[in-house]
């Protein structure tokens, strides 16, 4: 097959997998609905600056360019689930077409091995179909790792070129995660530091470190600029805690690591590490051929180690664990299994593996996006709807517990939280993570309020200490487990006229 057609065949592979009903499944709650809500709000209130999930409070824990996308794919088609999922599903379509060209580097026999392994594992499949950061930054992570591999190759103006190239996709990494957005960078220094050292010279070039810093930092530096406490929660609570303490509460035990990220690469990338163990002859053929290639400094094999075994112990070592922090990985593990696979098993036999696990995979994302969850976005939304006659509403505010955002995209309302009796503040951060109840209504908008059924008792009272106030039942729903009551809130002896002042 010609190079065009495997690109072809790959992107349609790609095309299909990562587009498959990603506009069936409802946005789930938390973390769908939270990266979902701070899209729709820069689209709404036209800050494209400083993200928030509730319309108000700044939401700082990742730097805006996953936000940027989403509003901008809800711009162009709409408030719904095929625009906020699309670009992690273009972003999947692009990683894939990287790993080709990283193929022709480390597997020229088939170089559209390493693109098929990635694609039709369980991992990044699973990635681009949930509404994150990791795909974005998958996509980045690999277009500067592409970048660096052409460097590699290369020499005079070419290889400048791709070092700016590099340092541009470093950048778009950090703007899109932060700091873990470099550990493949942390990898590749530390490589060429041992193995490769004249290449290291020529790597960090003024232009690109420049170039690095206008793309990475700019943000960064003008929210510092307007409010400098904010560097102390950058590199306090979202770097320091996340790697030393357990202030994030993500798997902070000594073996967080094994509990959490064991799993997720050996079912991750099934079922490509079984046959290429088998292809490399079991554990031990396989151990022999790394040590053969460690002693016979093997640049390709040594490169895709320090790439896999780098950030694998950053991640291992930091106090803050979440399953999909290791997405990247898959990246440099597709290309490692297709180095045995490409070996021992002939094409025709691993297209149909392929064939056979796309079907699988096809069949479990058709089967997740119709999955009912009490975490259902849409559900709950159907569910107030149904409840509540919602005109004359501007928000809905969840008390003493995380409000569920992903509300925003169905009920095309603002969703917030607030505490009754006090403010919860986040460190260093002079932002309040919520609202006192009291303020909340001093500000009379026309609000609608949640409350557990086991805690809705005291809501009323709570609302008659902050003033003149009365708080009547107008209906429940159902979500995270749990029954919500939803209330109206008005001034007191103010006769009801329906819904269309509900609140204050």
């Amino acid at each position: 097959m010609s190079a065009r057609r495997q690109f072809w065949a790959v992107a349609a592979l790609l095309v299909l997998v990562g587009f498959a009903f990603q506009g069936t499944r409802a946005v789930f709650e938390p973390d769908e609905g939270r990266y979902t809500a701070a899209g729709l709000n820069m689209l709404d209130s036209g800050d494209w600056l400083v993200p928030t999930v509730d319309g108000e409070h700044p939401h700082l824990t990742k730097p805006p360019i996953t936000y940027w996308a989403i509003a901008a794919s809800v711009a162009a088609l709409g408030r719904n689930e095929w625009a906020v999922r699309l670009p992690g599903a273009l972003a999947f379509v692009g990683t894939g077409l990287l790993l080709l060209g990283l193929g022709r580097r480390f597997c020229p026999d088939k170089p559209w091995l390493p693109p098929l392994a990635w694609s039709l594992s369980l991992a990044p499949v699973a990635g681009a179909n949930i509404v994150s950061t990791d795909a974005l930054l998958v996509f980045f992570e690999t277009a500067a790792m592409y970048a660096f591999v052409e460097a590699w190759y290369r020499e005079g103006p070419d290889r400048r070129r791709w070092i700016l190239a590099m340092w541009l996709g470093w950048g778009l990494a950090f703007m899109t995660k932060g700091p873990p957005g470099l550990l493949p960078l942390g990898a590749m220094v530390a490589f060429l530091a041992i193995h490769d050292r004249p290449k290291l010279r020529g790597l960090f070039a003024p232009a690109g470190l420049l170039l690095f810093a206008l793309v990475a930092l700019t943000w960064f530096a003008i929210l510092v600029q307007r409010d400098p406490d904010r560097l102390a929660y950058f590199l306090g609570y979202e770097v320091y805690d996340r790697v030393f303490t357990a202030a994030h509460a993500r798997n902070a035990e000594w073996y967080g690591g094994f509990r959490v990220y064991l799993p997720v690469f050996l079912a991750g990338a099934l079922p490509w590490w079984v046959l290429a163990l088998v292809a490399a002859g079991g554990p031990r053929g396989a151990w022999r051929s790394l040590r053969e290639s460690v002693r016979g400094r093997n640049r390709e094999a040594l490169l895709l180690l320090y790439w896999l075994a780098f950030p694998t112990l950053v991640f291992f070592l930091a106090r803050s664990r979440l399953e999909l922090y290791v997405l990247p990985l898959f990246v440099p593990l597709a290309l490692a299994l297709a180095q045995p696979l490409a070996r021992r098993f002939e094409t025709r036999r691993l297209l149909q593996v392929a064939a056979a696990t796309a079907t699988v995979i096809l069949v479990m994302k058709g089967i997740s996006a119709h999955w009912t969850s009490d975490r259902d976005a849409r559900a709950m939304a159907a569910q107030i709807r149904d409840a509540v006659d919602l005109r004359g509403v501007d928000e809905i505010v969840f008390i003493d517990r995380r409000a569920f955002f992903g509300l925003t995209l169905y009920l095309d309302l603002a969703a917030e939280s607030v505490r009754i009796g006090g403010v919860e503040r986040l460190h260093s951060r002079r932002v309040p993570t919520e609202q006192d109840l009291c303020s909340e209504l001093a500000e009379k908008e026309r609000s609608l309020f949640a409350i557990k059924r086991t805690r809705a008792a005291g809501f009323p009272p709570a609302v008659a200490d902050c003033g003149a106030l009365e708080a009547t039942e107008m209906g429940s729903f159902h979500g995270d487990g749990n029954e919500f009551v939803l209330f109206a809130v008005r001034p007191s002896g103010a006769r009801s006229h329906g819904t269309e002042e509900p609140a204050r």
